[in-house]
């Protein structure tokens, strides 16, 4: 049987998170836009290509309480910040937006062959004129639990407990 394509973007994916004494709930990432960073998410929430971000932790949060506040997660090969390597070629190799809005969505790596696994979720607004840039996604629900899971302590106790696209209704 020939392998099955997930959705590409425009879609919406989810990340199901929970840490102790949470239960697991969803945040729904709607990818707007057809990005090459949009179709590895979707790739890495369906886990089509055996990478995934299921069972995996959020392990930073840049800027605690400052604008710009976010969480970093995505690191399916060390599952600290030091690995998450690209499924697909050529990340970096597109124009994206920024945005300065809480909740979006952002590849915050320097390096895609290395890293281009990981994102970040901006969980305060930034200051006017300032922002993340690579942004593919933006929360549309359940920002509420990415802005408590930062609020976590230790945010390594955070996990994707599951993750997926979902289908259109």
């Amino acid at each position: 049987m020939g392998e099955v394509m997930p959705a590409s973007p425009p879609c919406e994916a989810f990340l199901d998170l929970a840490w102790p004494g949470s239960a697991a709930r969803r945040v729904v990432v709607s990818l707007v836009r057809d990005t090459p960073l949009g179709r590895h998410f979707v790739l890495l929430c369906s886990g089509q290509r055996g990478a995934c971000y299921a069972n995996t932790r959020l392990f930073e949060v840049p800027g605690v309480g400052w604008p710009g506040e976010c969480v970093w997660g995505g690191d399916y090969e060390a599952n600290g910040g030091t690995g998450g390597a690209a499924l697909l070629p050529d990340l970096d190799h597109y124009e994206y937006w920024r945005s300065g809005k809480v909740g979006a969505v952002s590849w915050p790596g320097w390096c895609s062959e290395v890293d281009g696994a990981q994102f970040s979720i901006t969980t305060r607004e930034w200051h006017p004129g300032a922002g993340v840039f690579n942004v593919f996604g933006e929360v549309v629900r359940g920002l509420n639990v990415v802005q408590e899971a930062a609020q976590h302590r230790p945010i390594t106790e955070v996990t994707v407990v599951q993750c997926g696209v979902l289908l259109p209704r």
